[in-house]
């Protein structure tokens, strides 16, 4: 093409002034758009008779108002994220004793909430270790004194005087007094603990738990090296306070085989694990009296089991008279292996009755009846829900402001529409109790006008 035609050309499309006539068309189209027209079409000739165009719709201007706005954006709702994470972090911080608390700055919420989780964490798992190892040092200092009372110097002799049977197991009344003496000691070491690390006391049964889920690998690990601690530290206290000592050593009684033996500390440590799963596994409406329950499940495995294998059900338990004593023998194996088998086989157990949903099996065994209307804004009941315990209103409390928060960040972030969040599942607590007024919020959501029992 002629040159003077190819100059007309650029020279009305605005793209190219006469010098600039021997540039490469394609590297022309490629150039910058006027700034005189932004959004004019540019035109430029390209190889083998083919046309480029270029758009100057988006010129950088619109470009950057467009980045400038999502940008916007995008700080508001970090501004929001952070603020929530600063919120969390002050919850959590609250509960942390002033020892735990940081001097480090103020800024970075979610950076600012993760310290003070894992600080949160660090706490519980000293109180819990702690709250376990005063628990079985009482547990087990009671029961050694009361057994040795019991025993008489022995609790599975023959000939060697005592209070003893033909067989050399122990008499009903020494056998009871004993049995009481383990029972009793648990349960009120496990109602006072409970709450605080569980009430374990047990190596097996923090085995088994860890084997549900119920105990994370770490606190599994700290709680059963505390629990055997305290056990040897019970039985070297005991030692010293009672006068001549104490003989609370584990033993196979005088007629009982080993695999005898084996069994029967597998049997009753079963009984003892699923009596822990199923009183206080599950929050249900008996689950206050859970300490006594297990209590009790110790002590008939006492009146089965002590005049034949001395009663362990308890690692820690056999551990730490045989330390004191410095006596190991050729069956201490037993009472390790039987508790251990008998936390793989009782979990087996529970983890099979979840997956049956056994609680549909006596239907409304743990409802009481008392259900509580759940209302709309304009006050027409839109279902029902079970009363919950004051003890579970903080919980109800957040669990509100939670969706709170989410309606109005949906609010916020939807464009012409304004969505209420998704209903939640509601705690259940079937306690019974005076109903307390509670706030309604403007929407409907699972949590409104749900009333609180004490």
């Amino acid at each position: 093409m002629p040159g003077s035609v190819l100059d007309e050309k650029l020279n009305q499309a605005g793209g190219l002034d006469s010098s600039n006539a021997n540039a490469e068309p394609a590297m022309q189209a490629k150039g910058p758009m006027s700034d005189a027209n932004p959004t004019q079409t540019h035109f430029a000739p390209g190889v083998n008779g083919e046309d480029h165009y270029a758009s100057g719709n988006a010129t950088p201007k619109t470009r950057e108002h467009g980045h400038g706005w999502r940008a916007r954006r995008k700080a508001h709702h970090h501004a929001r994220k952070e603020k929530r994470a600063h919120k969390a972090a002050d919850a959590v911080e609250k509960g942390l004793p002033s020892m735990f608390h940081s001097d480090e700055d103020k800024h970075g919420g979610k950076d600012r909430f993760e310290r003070a989780s894992k600080r949160m964490r660090i706490k519980n798992e000293f109180v819990a270790a702690l709250a376990e190892f005063i628990g079985t040092f009482l547990f087990l200092f009671i029961a050694f004194g009361v057994a040795n009372s019991a025993s008489q110097g022995s609790i599975i002799a023959s000939g060697q005087g005592g209070n003893t049977t033909a067989n050399g197991g122990l008499d009903p009344s020494a056998l009871l007094l004993s049995s009481l003496g383990f029972g009793f000691s648990l349960a009120t070491q496990a109602w006072a603990f409970f709450r605080v690390s569980g009430g374990l006391f047990n190596p097996a049964v923090t085995f088994a738990l860890f084997l549900t889920g119920a105990v994370d690998l770490v606190r599994m690990i700290i709680l059963t090296i505390i629990q055997f601690a305290a056990a040897i530290s019970a039985a070297g206290i005991a030692q010293v306070l009672i006068p001549g000592g104490i003989n609370v050593r584990t033993r196979l009684g005088a007629s009982t085989t080993i695999a005898q033996g084996f069994f029967i500390e597998f049997f009753m440590t079963a009984n003892l694990i699923l009596a822990v799963f199923l009183l206080a596994g599950e929050k249900h409406k008996g689950t206050f009296l859970a300490p006594v329950g297990i209590g009790l499940a110790l002590f008939i495995a006492e009146l089965f089991a002590t005049s034949l294998t001395g009663g362990s059900l308890n690692p820690a338990r056999t551990l730490g008279p045989d330390v004191i004593a410095s006596t190991f023998d050729g069956t201490t194996w037993i009472y390790y292996a039987a508790p251990y088998s008998a936390a793989l086989v009782a979990s087996g157990i529970y983890k099979l009755l979840l997956w049956l949903n056994y609680y549909t099996a006596v239907e409304g065994q743990d409802s009481d009846g008392v259900h509580l209307l759940m209302r709309d804004k304009d006050g027409k009941a839109t279902g029902f829900v079970d009363q919950v315990t004051a003890a579970d209103a903080p919980e109800i409390e957040r669990m509100r402001e939670a969706e709170f928060d989410l309606e109005r960040q949906t609010s916020h972030d939807t464009v012409g529409t304004s969505t209420t969040a998704p209903r939640s599942a509601v705690p259940r607590d079937n306690s019974q109790g005076a109903l307390l007024p509670a706030p309604v919020v403007a929407t409907q959501t699972a949590f409104t006008n749900v009333g609180v029992a004490q």
